[in-house]
């Protein structure tokens, strides 16, 4: 089997440290970027299976990489799953088309599942 490869956008460096942790021991590949323009220039430029985002970033967040990806052809198949401390109700009522949103503080092994359920769904969607 192919590793998969899994951009995490996080600027909390503990978090992110924590999810590639996990993410590594799934047998993933794992990128990791914490802020808008870094993350753009990975996704555009790199085989990206799927992406964990933060909604807050610097400069610009984590909605703003759904809506690029979400709004290319070439990107719109990537699976994008939000992290955020925010209220996620108010995020899911703004209509954000990432696959999930998970709020802060999250159990690890929610986190993996959803990477596992939706790195097979995008694969058998590619199929």
């Amino acid at each position: 089997m192919v590793s998969k490869t899994i951009l995490v956008i996080e600027d909390e460096e503990f978090i992110s440290n924590s999810i590639v942790k996990a993410l590594k021991k799934e047998g993933y590949g794992v990128i990791t970027t914490s802020d808008y323009n870094t993350s753009i220039n990975v996704i555009d430029g790199a085989q990206i299976d799927l992406v964990v985002s933060d909604v807050m970033l610097p400069f610009s967040g984590g909605i703003d990489i759904v809506e690029h990806i979400k709004n290319s052809p070439k990107l719109s198949h990537i699976p994008v799953l939000l992290v955020t401390g925010m209220d996620r109700d108010i995020l899911y009522s703004s209509k954000i088309p990432a696959e999930a949103i998970i709020s802060k503080p999250f159990d690890m092994s929610q986190l993996v599942a959803l990477v596992n359920t939706n790195i097979l769904k995008a694969a058998v969607n590619v199929e």
